[in-house]
């Protein structure tokens, strides 16, 4: 099996996560914004990895791994023969509204609203290659 990070394109992903959080910190001055931010740009990233080899081990039977791969997989069903227009929005949900339950479970007063924008985030950064070569992108 190959190391899970082998592409420059996965590094400089991550890396542009790193810039986006410091971004956004400067909106949002607290921890749990940025915090929140990184767990729906991280999901989007995690459920756009080619993952069969290491999903198909038993040791990620019940991980949270496992879990974002399939509810990316469930929400993106529906939607499987649609413009990229309506797959992005729908890309963007599960991240969105697991953390909000998980939010509005414990009362909690964080921001709910910054998972969402992390994974839309993650999307637009899958744009950028065809924006500045021309070429289509090929999106997950």
């Amino acid at each position: 099996m190959k190391p899970f990070l082998t592409t420059r394109r996965k590094t400089i992903e991550l890396g542009v996560l790193l810039v986006l959080g410091a971004g956004f910190y400067l909106l949002w001055p607290g921890p749990e914004g940025v915090v929140l931010f990184s767990f729906g740009y991280v999901w989007n990233w995690v459920g756009s990895q080619d993952l069969q080899g290491i999903l198909e081990n038993k040791r990620y039977r019940f991980s949270m791994l496992k879990l974002v791969v399939n509810l990316q997989k469930i929400f993106q069903r529906p939607v499987a023969g649609a413009p990229e227009a309506v797959k992005i929005p729908v890309r963007i949900l599960p991240a969105g509204l697991f953390w909000l339950m998980v939010i509005t479970f414990n009362e909690s007063t964080m921001p709910w609203w910054s998972t969402f924008l992390g994974s839309l985030c993650f999307e637009l950064v899958q744009f950028l290659p065809s924006l500045v070569k021309g070429k289509k992108v090929e999106v997950v």
